[in-house]
């Protein structure tokens, strides 16, 4: 029954190409934009490069209801520390200079009536092809403060998912957002899964259907789907949260995290509408992986040396004591005491070693646990 739900799970991907001001992604950025207009902890404004301001949200600049700010132009210093617009300028026009889609810095905003100063960091957007307008995406310095952009309780800060999440976003590893309407259920490919899956413009504009469903692993489909239609079927709204391989047409391997949560219900209380997004943890998961690997190693290897190579050393150390009570002349005595000397001095390495490997193995299983449940700094 829900066996299309899983076919606009990417709704914005970045793509490549020559010219600089098509390579900036306004389907993501318009995306972002609409998370920020939502959010109780992301801030947005759009400026253009004298410094006024657009657009704003909630929290930026002064009140604009008060009959002393009505219809009054708002510009950088009304909203930020005069003195950051030389920073802001810098990193501006280092970005257009190096034709780079985007650039981050530190602000230092400004609390309205207050006057309070609070730490904010801005990654901003070119959304004119002369570069001169911005979009900007910022977000408080602070830490384990709760926040929610509307997708669910893992999106909040004290959460380790929220902070993957909001981690992700910042180290662009995010693949996209995606919707799924449950009312018309439009079983479609769009251009943006469809390229980061491998396909062409030309194959993706003709008339053959595109399934992107052979497109996910097929030992992980099975508990995708079933956990998404758990996700549907729960009254509570549980968060929907999965990793699933997806295989491009390249062969290429790609680990995601996929996140959602319904967000609209129809009048009898059932789901018309899923809202969520999509990482790539391909890193992450090479890298647990790789620590997998080398745990099992050095646990080999700490049982090998624990009880085959210090079996065999006291074989050997049992060996010359029998020698010993043996009649031998000097020289036999001499070679005998400097093996049982060599073997005694090779056991005492054996056990640093083990005591090394099993230290090492300790630290190994704390990286782990890290790398599975990823914690902001």
């Amino acid at each position: 029954m829900y066996f299309t739900l899983l076919i606009l799970f990417f709704t914005t991907i970045k793509i490549k190409v020559a010219n600089p001001y098509s390579m900036i992604n306004h389907h993501a950025i318009h995306a972002l934009s609409h998370v920020a207009e939502v959010s109780e902890y992301f801030l947005q404004l759009t400026i253009d490069k004298t410094g006024k301001i657009l657009t704003s949200g909630p929290g930026i600049g002064p009140n604009s209801t008060s009959l002393d700010n009505a219809g009054k132009a708002i510009y950088f210093a009304d909203c930020f520390v005069d003195s950051n617009w030389t920073k802001f300028e810098i990193q501006r026009t280092k970005a257009f200079k190096n034709s780079h889609q985007s650039f981050t810095v530190d602000l230092q905003k400004l609390v309205h009536p207050q006057g309070d100063v609070v730490d904010t960091k801005w990654e901003f957007y070119f959304t004119t092809e002369d570069f001169s307008t911005c979009l900007g995406i910022g977000h408080p310095i602070v830490q384990a403060i709760p926040y929610n952009i509307g997708l669910g309780d893992f999106f909040d800060s004290a959460t380790s998912e929220g902070r993957e999440i909001i981690d992700s976003i910042l180290e662009d590893n995010l693949l996209g957002f995606w919707e799924f309407d449950l009312v018309n259920k439009d079983d479609i490919i769009n251009l943006g899964l469809g390229q980061m899956l491998g396909y062409t413009p030309d194959e993706l504009s003709g008339t053959t259907t595109n399934s992107w469903q052979k497109h996910i692993h097929p030992e992980d489909f099975p508990n995708l789907l079933k956990d998404l239609e758990k996700h549907i079927n729960t009254t509570e709204n549980i968060p929907f949260k999965k990793e699933f391989r997806i295989k491009q047409k390249t062969n290429q391997m790609i680990w995601a995290l996929g996140f959602g949560k319904t967000i609209e219900w129809s009048s009898s209380g059932h789901p018309t509408k899923i809202l969520g997004c999509i990482l790539d943890i391909s890193d992450r998961k090479k890298q647990e992986i790789w620590l997998k690997e080398h745990k099992y190693f050095l646990k080999e290897l700490a049982f090998e040396q624990s009880h085959t190579l210090r079996a065999r050393v006291a074989n050997i150390l049992g060996i010359l004591e029998i020698l010993d009570s043996e009649p031998q002349n000097q020289e036999s005595k001499r070679l005998a005491q400097l093996i049982k000397n060599e073997t005694k001095m090779l056991d005492q390495s054996l056990k640093k070693s083990i005591k090394e490997s099993v230290q090492q193995n300790k630290s190994i299983e704390n990286d782990l646990s890290s790398v599975k449940n990823p914690k902001s700094i």
